[in-house]
């Protein structure tokens, strides 16, 4: 059927997969992995119609690359080969939404006021099951706290940070007008974007947030800076007024541990490569929690680049770590570093580190010459959309933020559109110098 279909056909399917991947993220991973699915092999399809040769791209070359990293570490290590095999789906995934959007096939506009939409219900959901303990459709808050539709999973704030960014684009663009009643009404809707992260419980987005919300307004320090720093008091009102202490003294901790991190860490692994020493503290409990005190992210980074010395240029292999763990009897192990550079480290070694790296490096100076000859040419619209991919883009590759599994389906997929919404609006720029020619 899908063989007989029409190009444009396929190309509205193909962009309600698209705009509906935020849905697939809320909803869990069955559905999120069937419309992956649906998507490459649609996308396959349409490219085939259309009769698309693979065109030269540094990047895809690079991504490519790092595709292959993986996959020499999983045969080197024995272990998970096949799985890493079947990373090279994002590669497609990649190239089928680059291309649909860097030539426009996908509306950038209409992909952001959906998305605007869907984190805003999300936003809106959390305050109210903050408030009445359920939310819009009769889910009731546990322990962790108000979770939206993601239930049992603690991701509602990491959501609304990915996405968000979306909302303020549409809520800057939908009222343009510089009068005192947009003013409020501005401030108070970004107000609610940060209360809703801020009630979620997740420390480190509501962290990120805040200071690329705070970048962003200095950017448009002229005409979008009042707003948000308004909001900010909004967000302070109500953190006083309506916020519990067990929130409070949550994020006063996070500061607290935030700080000792560093050095916590370092201070672990020397104590991790002393295995008489490391062999006493594992033997008596009250040291082992004062081991892992804090949040326990130092003891799981010490533990990262432990692991990682079996093999530092070509890493431990797809998803390793928690055997790598456990074998070498670690006091905290997990199915993953939380943190995606050390994740990438651990599993594909310097190679993979440094390719990764690269491609970061390339794209992020890419992005300030994009940034600089749309300014030059006042082009606004366009330095307004690029901006949030920016962001979003450096939101997502921020170095200091303890995060999930860089290669889950959900973190993988989620990168992918991040990169591929910046990359389409870089194509718009026409560079004249060689070194982003071939980029």
């Amino acid at each position: 059927m899908y063989l007989n279909m029409s190009l444009s056909g396929l190309i509205s399917i193909l962009s309600w997969l698209f705009i509906l991947f935020p849905i697939s993220f809320i909803i869990g991973n069955l559905v999120l992995n069937l419309n992956f699915i649906l998507f490459v092999l649609l996308g396959c399809i349409y490219l085939n119609k259309k009769k698309i040769k693979f065109e030269y791209n540094f990047l895809i070359l690079l991504f490519l690359f790092f595709c292959i990293s993986l996959i020499i570490s999983s045969l080197f290590n024995q272990f998970n080969v096949d799985k890493s095999f079947l990373y090279i789906r994002f590669l497609a995934f990649y190239y089928i939404c680059f291309y649909l959007l860097k030539e426009k096939i996908f509306r950038i506009d209409r992909v952001f006021y959906f998305y605007a939409i869907f984190v805003s219900i999300i936003c809106v959901d959390l305050i109210i099951q903050y408030i009445f303990d359920y939310n819009i459709i009769g889910l009731k808050k546990n322990e962790l706290g108000p979770t939206s539709f993601f239930q049992d999973e603690k991701i509602a704030g990491s959501f609304i940070q990915n996405f968000g960014f979306f909302l303020i684009f549409t809520i800057f663009y939908k009222f343009k007008k510089n009068n005192f009643f947009n003013l409020i009404l501005k401030s108070f809707l970004i107000s609610l974007i940060s209360i809703s992260i801020f009630i979620s419980f997740q420390r480190i987005p509501m962290v990120i947030w805040i200071f690329f919300l705070t970048v962003y307004g200095a950017i448009y320090y002229k005409s979008k800076l009042l707003p948000i720093l308004l909001s900010f008091a909004i967000l302070t009102l109500f953190v006083s007024s309506f916020s519990s202490k067990e929130i409070v003294d949550s994020y006063s901790s996070f500061f607290h541990n935030t700080k000792s991190i560093g050095s916590k860490t370092f201070k672990n692994y020397n104590i991790i490569k002393n295995k008489k020493l490391f062999e006493e503290i594992k033997n008596d409990e009250s040291k082992v929690i004062h081991f892992e005190s804090g949040s326990g992210h130092a003891s799981l980074y010490a533990g990262a680049f432990y692991i990682w010395e079996d093999n530092k240029t070509f890493g431990i292999g797809y998803k390793n770590f928690y055997n790598k763990c456990v074998k070498k009897r670690l006091t905290r192990c997990s199915t993953h570093p939380h943190n995606y550079y050390l994740d990438v480290l651990v599993s594909t070694g310097l190679v993979g580190l440094t390719i990764l790296i690269a491609y970061l490096i390339i794209l992020f100076l890419k992005s300030i010459y994009s940034l600089r000859i749309n300014i030059i040419k006042k082009n606004q619209k366009e330095f307004d959309i690029l901006i949030i991919a920016f962001i979003n883009f450096l939101m997502f590759f921020f170095p200091l933020k303890s995060s999930g599994s860089f290669f889950t389906s959900s973190n993988s997929t989620y990168m992918i559109i991040t990169l591929v919404i910046l990359l389409s609006q870089l194509q718009t720029v026409n560079s004249k110098k060689k070194l982003f020619k071939y980029f």
